[in-house]
Formats: C-alpha cells, sequence, structure tokens
C-alpha cells in the first residue's frame, strides 16, 4: 500500500492494527533545542510527520543504536525511521531496521501510537510514532547506514529503564525526553500484555 505526500495514511494505519493488534494511544509535548527544531522542519519539508519505532527483542535484551549526534554518550535508543514517499509503512519499518541494525526483522506487535507537539520557539509540529516489538528473522547485526549511526548493540530492559534513561533525561535534549517517556510506556504495556 502505496503513501501519498501527506503523512500517514489512515486506511493504512488500520490494516496495521488489524494485523498487529490495537496500540494504545498517548500525548506527549516536549521543548526541543533549535537544533533538533530544524531536523523536524527539514523532515516535515519532505512531507513526513511520523517515524516507526521498533523495540527489536533478541535474546535477553533489545537492539538499540546509537547515531553520531550523541557517540559515546551512554545514550541509545530503540531504532526509527519513517516511510518515502510511495513507501508502505510496512515496507518502511523493514527497511530501516535494516539499515540501522543490519538486522531483517518481522513485526509482532502494534504497542504503541505516540502523539508528540514538538515545540519550537516560532509553533508547535505535530508528531506521531508507530510503536512496534519486533524479532529478528536474519542478518548480521551492524549499522548499514553508517553516516546516520555509530553503534548498534542489544542492552536490557533495565539498562535502558536506568542508566540510558537517567542520561537520556538529563540530556536537555526535547527528543530524549521524550524517547524516555516512549520507552517506558513501551515497557510498562509489555508488563500489561504478559509478553
Amino acid at each position: 500500500m502505496a503513501r501519498p505526500l501527506n503523512d500517514i495514511d489512515e486506511t493504512e494505519l488500520a490494516t496495521l492494527i488489524e494485523q498487529y493488534g490495537e496500540p494504545v494511544e498517548f500525548h506527549f509535548e516536549a521543548n526541543f533545542m533549535d537544533f533538533e527544531c530544524a531536523l523536524v522542519k527539514r523532515t516535515e519539508a519532505k512531507g513526513r510527520l511520523h517515524d516507526i519505532t521498533c523495540f527489536i527483542q533478541q535474546d535477553d535484551g533489545y537492539v538499540v543504536i546509537q547515531k553520531h549526534q550523541y557517540a559515546r554518550s551512554g545514550i541509545y535508543r530503540a531504532p526509527s525511521g519513517g516511510a518515502k514517499v510511495g513507501e508502505s509503512l510496512y515496507d518502511a519499518a523493514l527497511r530501516e531496521m535494516y539499515e540501522e541494525t543490519g538486522l531483517t526483522i518481522q513485526l509482532e506487535r502494534f504497542v504503541l501510537l505516540m502523539h508528540l507537539d514538538v515545540i519550537c520557539k516560532d509553533r508547535t509540529i505535530p508528531w506521531r510514532s508507530l510503536v512496534f516489538l519486533a524479532t529478528p528473522v536474519g542478518g548480521e547485526m551492524k549499522p548499514i547506514d553508517t553516516r546516520e549511526i555509530f553503534d548498534v548493540t542489544v542492552m536490557s530492559r533495565q539498562e535502558l529503564l536506568s542508566d540510558v534513561d537517567k542520561k537520556m533525561r538529563e540530556s536537555g535534549w526535547g527528543g530524549f525526553e521524550y524517547r524516555s517517556f516512549l520507552t517506558r510506556k513501551f515497557f510498562q504495556r509489555l508488563d500489561k500484555l504478559n509478553i
């Protein structure tokens, strides 16, 4: 199912819900720094106001990435990316996870549908994150898109909810404040689903 240049197609979203379960919805707002707002505005100019985030379960942990902008900071997060014009959300999820982690994945459960207000000095930009639980089905864990991704590794739930979460919240970045909230809600939802 191809996407037009108007962000998420609601019919396509309904199909994902039918296939992978009803996500819980949350709303969050965060003050983004100027450089973060500039990044979101560049993405918006390309017709995208969403990301697909996948928590890829591997062994006793989750595959997480670190980008060059925060390399060696101790901050890692679930990989994410968006659909290109004409690309389905499903295909985008598989492509982005491969580019960021080197793994081919299978979507297992649609866990969260996040609504974010990106607060910039001049205006507020609406953003959505579609958050899935996924499992690897092939590939080798290493970044393919090395221009964007600095490192990929596996971390336990406990690591993500303690040291990494603390560093995210102390960073001063609105994006990390949001990713901290998203990660905590993801694991709370898994507990309720007994996954």
